[in-house]
């Protein structure tokens, strides 16, 4: 069944809502208007992550709002008012003011690696002296430093940023929020409400509360501290996950609140064959037919226990490499210490910065099987990405991959499990076995979940779908396009050493430089 097949036949109808809406919804009767927060957002057409997901909700929410007739606008806060933003471009921007200049990138490191410096510092001061005066100083310090970088890049952001037309919210508006609230002041939601506008958040995680060791100071704390606020603002929580969801609920009722809320899990659109130069040094480890990993570089996406585990193989004479493809991300020192220290990289490890949509959907196509192995995350788009490619995943047993993959025998619990199942798929039986259960993985489709939010954002807030109910009704269509024909995929093993003289070691690529590219001979 095709999209439009689906859509047809979940029997959505257009106008029965619009005469919902006569009756009103929100605090101040009939939405006239939803503003979507795109603040700290700069428009591309190439997003990824968090921007990814706001893009996809302006553009499908622009559509959906227009047949039910309410207006829906993209807006950005700067210094504390609402402004328009202007429309995503069809092409890459050619300014250099849309994008950090090189000058910004070399800043930016010179005031990471000063940043952990004066840290450590300052940490180190206050345990000499641990007198309380000057601890608390030197935490203070250590805190602000720790904020460097976020707020360098916060203020790049807002330079580059330039504000559309002034407006005002008030009643009979919906903020819906869906990227970086977490970022914001609160007194800004709380004056939309005091306007007569409803705060509606869609939440991605809250991990810097339920894993704090993994966020840096003060920004975690910063976090809980805003999330908390925003308990006395905001009418109802989309959480991307039923365990997100779950953890915000948790935490308010710890603090005394009743949180209303239903998950909309983030939409996938299975890619179209797209063309694109693929790096050459993604095409040469591709001879090897890797294991791949995707995404940032943070404690939390369990790096460390991979390369410990592919070390351990290495030194036994397995020979398939591992490729980790994503930037530097919180608290990623030991993780690329750790990947710079390795005997074994530019030979069997490989680290790719900065790649192209072309060389991502390369890596996921003809790598041997992704290897997902977070400790715990808000979802897990690079598992969908993966099975859209006809690739295997082997997944660390997190809530979030269950609710993803479901039941699928896939999964490992320690370093133990993730040794004997990476040597277990080396054989052709239960790679293709893997491959065969995967295929008939089905997921939400963007535009369906964007106009079941919509939907939902315009029935007043004690009628909103609570729970899982709020996709109860949508159909899930196949992630791998391929998967009405026969799984067919041959395991090819790494060539040797010998074949591929030329290695790569860290190869951090930039979406402007690609001459960037580290080899060594």
């Amino acid at each position: 069944m095709d999209r439009a097949a689906a859509a047809r036949a979940q029997g959505r109808d257009v106008r029965a809502m619009e005469t919902g809406n006569e009756r009103g919804a929100g605090p101040s009767g009939r939405v006239r208007r939803i503003i979507v927060d795109c603040t700290f957002i700069t428009p591309h057409p190439a997003q990824t992550g968090i921007p990814r997901v706001v893009e996809h909700y302006v553009r499908h929410g622009a559509e959906v709002a227009k047949r039910l007739g309410v207006d829906l606008v993209a807006a950005q806060c700067v210094d504390g008012i609402y402004h328009l933003r202007g429309a995503v471009p069809a092409e890459a921007p050619a300014s250099r003011r849309d994008r950090p200049s090189f000058a910004f990138k070399v800043v930016l490191e010179l005031v990471r690696y000063l940043s952990r410096i004066l840290r450590h510092g300052a940490e180190l001061v206050g345990a000499l002296l641990p007198a309380r005066p000057i601890r608390r100083a030197m935490g203070a310090i250590a805190g602000w430093s720790a904020g460097l970088v976020s707020a360098l890049r916060r203020k790049d952001s807002d330079r580059r940023r330039e504000p559309g037309t002034r407006f005002f919210l008030g009643a009979g508006d919906i903020l819906f929020c869906p990227g970086y609230w977490h970022d914001m002041d609160m007194e800004v939601y709380e004056r939309a409400r005091a306007q007569g506008a409803e705060i509606v958040f869609l939440v991605h995680d809250i991990l810097p509360v339920t894993m704090p060791t993994h966020y840096q100071y003060p920004w975690r704390q910063d976090f809980a501290r805003r999330l908390s606020r925003s308990f006395g603002t905001v009418s109802h929580y989309y959480g991307i996950s039923r365990q997100t969801l779950s953890e915000v609920r948790a935490f308010g009722a710890w603090q005394g609140h009743e949180v209303r809320g239903s998950v909309a899990y983030n939409g996938f659109d299975p890619p179209a064959p797209g063309g694109g130069a693929v790096l050459p040094a993604v095409a040469d480890v591709l001879t090897q037919k890797p294991w791949l990993m995707v995404g940032t570089l943070e404690p939390k996406k369990g790096h460390g226990d991979a390369i410990a585990a592919f070390e351990h193989l290495w030194r036994r004479g397995y020979q398939r490499p591992l490729v980790l493809a994503g930037r530097h991300g919180w608290m990623s020192e030991p993780i690329v210490d750790a990947i710079r220290a390795s005997p074994w990289l530019g030979t069997r490890l490989f680290w790719f910065e900065g790649l192209q949509d072309a060389s991502i959907s390369a890596l996921y196509a003809g790598a041997h099987a992704l290897l997902f192995g977070s400790l715990a995350e808000g979802f897990g788009l690079p598992l969908l990405e993966a099975v859209a490619h006809g690739t295997p995943v082997l997944v660390r047993d997190a809530p979030v991959a269950r609710e993803i993959l479901g039941p699928v025998d896939c999964y490992f619990a320690d370093m133990a499990q993730l040794v004997a199942r990476i040597e277990a798929l080396e054989a052709p039986d239960q790679h293709a076995a893997l491959c065969q259960r995967l295929a008939g993985l089905t997921w939400f489709g963007w535009r369906d979940v964007v106009e079941a939010v919509i939907l939902d954002l315009l029935r007043r807030p004690e009628d909103r779908k609570q729970d899982g109910a709020l996709l109860a009704a949508v159909t899930r269509l196949p992630v791998w396009p391929g998967a009405a024909r026969p799984v067919s995929r041959t395991i090819e093993p790494p060539g040797s050493a010998a074949e591929r003289r030329r290695t790569f070691a860290v190869v951090q690529t930039h979406a402007n430089d690609p001459a960037s590219i580290k080899a060594q001979s």
